[in-house]
């Protein structure tokens, strides 16, 4: 286990793994992983960002994450992280991410590569995602305001998100199933879908083969 003299309020988690984030009223860090791994490893705070991933040697992180990508070995390594107040997460690579309850006034998420993104229990005035390559993200709770936008062949499933309002961009063949109260803004090129739930005004621009959908609950 090792804590921070530095304190954050971002993550930047890269490379390979898993990390399970936890809230709480201190920041610590524990690291499960082999023994070769461990002292290829980084964990600390630059600026305001707490970085998780591989050393800095290029080489040496693009071998692992091919390795990784072919091997499923994403679960070699698990980072188990309880932070006080974030505002900002982005995960690269072929990452896995689990929180079981976040609360945060503004959040921004950023994904690419291969992330599994799972988040519980959000409660968050402003949600800011942006999520490309092949990644898939489930988000559950609260966000007034949901701000998306998706490229590649990422999925989203926020069905369980209540909104207010929602803005989301498609490129690519991304799909995303919102829950939106107020107003929906709808943005797609390529061959990207919206479901949504919910009764919102509608404004939508759609060019290519994408479509959006209303469900109804079951």
């Amino acid at each position: 286990s090792r804590f921070f003299s530095r304190l954050f309020n971002k993550i930047s988690f890269r490379d390979f793994g898993t990390l399970i984030l936890t809230q709480g009223k201190s920041e610590s860090l524990t690291i499960e992983a082999d023994q070769e791994l461990l002292s290829e490893l980084i964990a600390e705070v630059r600026g305001d960002t707490l970085v998780l991933g591989i050393d800095d040697d290029w080489l040496n992180r693009i071998g692992k994450v091919i390795s990784s990508v072919f091997n499923n070995e994403e679960h070699r390594i698990i980072y188990h992280l309880t932070f006080t107040d974030i505002s900002e997460i982005k995960v690269s690579g072929k990452c896995t991410l689990q929180c079981s309850a976040l609360t945060a006034d503004n959040l921004k998420l950023k994904v690419s590569g291969l992330g599994n993104i799972t988040i519980d229990k959000l409660e968050s005035k402003v949600l800011d995602s942006s999520i490309s390559g092949r990644g898939d993200f489930k988000i559950s709770g609260r966000a007034d305001e949901h701000k998306l936008r998706v490229s590649g062949s990422a999925d989203v499933d926020a069905a369980n998100l209540a909104s207010q309002t929602a803005q989301i961009t498609i490129s690519g063949q991304g799909n995303a199933t919102l829950r939106v109260q107020d107003s929906l803004d709808i943005t797609i090129s390529g061959l990207g879908q919206v479901n949504y739930y919910g009764q919102p005004k509608v404004r939508q621009v759609i060019s290519g083969f994408g479509k959006s959908k209303r469900l109804i609950e079951s």
